[in-house]
Parts: structure tokens; sequence; C-alpha cells
């Protein structure tokens, strides 16, 4: 049944871009979500036949753990390099060809990482645990917030 949704998907020119894996392919929108949910933005520069674009399309990009922490975590984006559109967008992070990976943080005005060439699961996983949206604790747990109750102790005289 999945084999034969794929194959209706691509018959009908479905692209990247239109999958539902919650990548953005809109700059702006990626950027103001980034900003209002309190989440870095991760950015994947290369073409939209590569190996990354079509690891993205199928929702799970390098693994499933790095799937989990995107999706939990992070903005994503992805700068398509076969559009004109998208070439523009690349040099403006000095991208001729990908791929390439940046992060952005929460306020999208800091770009805290930029990795070019073949990207691992094993490369990404630490880094993307050092950049995201939880804040961790010294140890590297995340912090829990904890509601406090007021505690009344009634005394008899």
């Amino acid at each position: 049944m999945f084999t034969a949704l794929l194959g209706v998907a691509a018959y009908i020119g479905i692209g990247w871009g239109e999958a539902p894996t919650a990548w953005h392919n809109d700059y702006a929108k990626a950027v103001s979500e980034a900003c209002t949910s309190d989440k870095p933005l991760f950015i994947v520069i290369c073409s939209g036949s590569s190996e990354y674009a079509q690891l993205a399309s199928l929702g799970s990009f390098l693994s499933d753990g790095v799937e989990r922490t995107l999706k939990t975590d992070y903005v994503r984006f992805m700068i398509d390099t076969d559009s004109p559109t998208g070439r523009e967008l690349a040099r403006q992070f000095d991208v001729e060809e990908g791929p390439h990976f940046v992060i952005l943080d929460r306020s999208c005005k800091w770009q805290v990482y930029y990795q070019s060439g073949t990207l691992l699961d094993t490369d990404l996983s630490p880094v993307l645990a050092r950049f995201r949206r939880a804040k961790l604790t010294a140890s590297g747990r995340p912090i829990q917030e904890v509601a406090r109750r007021t505690v009344v102790q009634a005394c008899s005289t």
C-alpha cells in the first residue's frame, strides 16, 4: 500500500517540498516559527534530488533518533539548490553547491553551527543535543520545571 502511495505521489509530481514532514520550504515562515516557538532553526542546503532531500521527504532524516530530535526541538528548513530561489538563498550562506548544514539559534540572529559535505547521524546527534530547544543542566540532563504548591499547616493552640 505504501509503495503504491509513493508511486502515485511521484506520478502526480509531489516533491519533497510538499511532503507532510514538517520541513519548511519558505525561509521567512521558518524563521518566524523558530522565533515564536523558541526553537533553533536547522537548515539543510542541498539539491532537491540529493539523498538528504529524499530522506527528509520520507520522514526519517539520517536516523529515527535524529528525526525525533529534529521534530521535537528544532524548526526544519530545506534549501533546494536546484531552484533559482534556492540558489539565491544558498548564496546568502556562502554556498554554491551542497550539502551544507546550518543551525541558527532561537533568535535566528546567530549562526551557531555550520558543516559542509557529508554528515552522518553519529556526527549530527551530539550537535543537535548541544543546541536543542530544551535547556540542559550542567550534567546534560533537561531542566524540568516543577510547579510548587503552597503548603499551609494548621496549628492547634
